[in-house]
């Protein structure tokens, strides 16, 4: 008789030794989805403390903190200023020196 909580590719993966230790995302996700198909879904708690137990006995991190020398997603190069854009940043200190002379009351002309 069939299980019917249990897929047979499951199966095959969870019975097989070195394939489930050396895959455990899979091997958890294939459990996880027996568990609920039997109608016992395992709570994000309990999974939690799974996954907690899982890495205290095998010793493996769960996450690799990877350290890079460099920024990991650098900004792309500015463009390059247009003639129009040059002159703009040239003439606008002359343009705030008038602008504040005009705020002062002085004759920005």
């Amino acid at each position: 008789m069939p299980n019917k909580y249990v897929l047979p590719e499951e199966a095959a993966f969870l019975t097989d030794p070195e394939a489930a230790a050396a895959d455990r995302v899979t091997r958890q996700d294939f459990w996880f989805h027996a568990k609920q198909r039997q109608g016992h879904p395992i709570c994000n708690e309990a999974g939690n403390r799974l996954h907690d137990l899982e890495a205290r006995i095998s010793g493996r991190p769960t996450f690799i903190h990877v350290v890079t020398e460099t920024d990991p997603d650098p900004l792309p190069p500015a463009p390059a200023l247009t003639e129009v854009e040059v002159g703009r940043l040239h003439a606008m200190p002359a343009i705030r020196a008038a602008v504040a002379k005009l705020a002062r009351g002085g004759d920005a002309a």
